[in-house]
């Protein structure tokens, strides 16, 4: 048999260095004890972040937002909670440095003084001749991009919480038994390429009126962190109304659930009411009043049988729908 041989990596908790043996899939950071697994082809590493809201918090906290944004609780407490899955979405953390090369071209302000007839004197500022510029360059780089399309989780990135939460080295077959783990589709190599150009796009400063440059990574910690999202479903009547929440802090991150809803009985008594009683003083008065309601009708929403049948029979209105996140 071969000599076994040595990666190593840092720490993408505490930025820490320590080496995985040939084989290991599983080793704790002997500085943070953070427990790290290496995986995939190019040996990058993965981690997770763990939830702390279970499925009844969720669905407990979806129904709070709902009322705290102007929903009618009794509204609220009749949604049927039709289920819920946990996900774990992948997103990119690569920090490290861009190093490299920036020419720039910037304007010059120049400071005039100006006298009047009177003797006056008036300070200007006006444009002067550019100056050019090449420096070399070390930024800083910190980047967090999701993996795969999370558009429909409302959640756009986890900069701040992977630095902030605790990271567990990546169980799939364990993961897999608590919910629904995404795969990566964005590949590590675009990944850096938005990195650089984010950095790029820090650069420059004010007055830039031309740039030119070369950056590259270097140091670079490249992992794939899985965050947990709870996407939970509700129905009323027919209609399903989606909710995603953070399964870590249990925020609302996108969703629409319905409003308030009112009973309208005053409405078409008051209009038959009238009507009856502006009849029986004269025909014709009758005929110019119902001609008038429906001009307004008309006016305010458009005329139709259908129209004028939810005026005078549709006794439930629905006060639109609550947006949440």
């Amino acid at each position: 048999m071969g000599e076994q041989q040595t990666v190593t990596i840092s720490c993408p908790q505490c930025a820490s260095p320590f080496s995985f043996r040939e084989g290991d899939r599983n080793a704790p950071c002997p500085s943070c004890a953070t427990l790290l697994t290496v995986s995939g082809e190019a040996g990058i590493p993965r981690f997770l972040v763990e939830e702390r809201i279970d499925l009844a918090q969720a669905r407990a906290g979806a129904r709070r937002a709902v009322a705290a944004a102007g929903g009618d609780p009794r509204v609220v407490e009749r949604l049927r909670f039709e289920g819920g899955e946990l996900c774990f979405l992948p997103f990119w953390r690569l920090r490290g440095h861009a190093a490299g090369w920036r020419w720039t071209e910037r304007e010059t302000v120049v400071r005039e003084e100006v006298y009047d007839e009177n003797g006056m004197k008036t300070v200007r500022e006006v444009r002067g001749p550019s100056e050019c510029a090449t420096e070399s360059v070390m930024v800083s780089v910190d980047y967090s991009s999701p993996a795969c399309d999370v558009s429909r989780f409302g959640l756009r990135g986890i900069a701040v919480a992977s630095a902030v939460l605790p990271l567990k080295g990546m169980d799939f077959a364990q993961v897999s038994r608590r919910g629904t783990v995404f795969d990566p589709v964005k590949g590590a190599d675009e990944v850096r390429r938005e990195a650089v150009a984010q950095a790029r796009a820090r650069g420059g400063g004010k007055g830039v009126l031309r740039s030119a440059g070369r950056l590259s990574l270097c140091g670079e910690r490249l992992a794939l962190i899985s965050y947990p999202v709870w996407s939970l479903t509700f129905s009323r009547g027919e209609r399903l109304y989606p909710v995603t929440m953070d399964g870590v802090n249990g925020r609302v991150l996108s969703g629409r659930l319905p409003a308030a809803t009112r009973i309208a009985l005053l409405r078409p008594l008051l209009t038959v009411t009238l009507l009856v009683f502006v009849f029986t003083i004269h025909l014709l008065f009758g005929c110019l009043a119902t001609a008038g309601f429906l001009g307004w009708l008309a006016a305010n929403g458009g005329l139709s049988a259908e129209r004028v049948a939810a005026w005078f029979f549709a006794l439930v209105e629905r006060n639109g729908e609550v947006d949440l996140g």
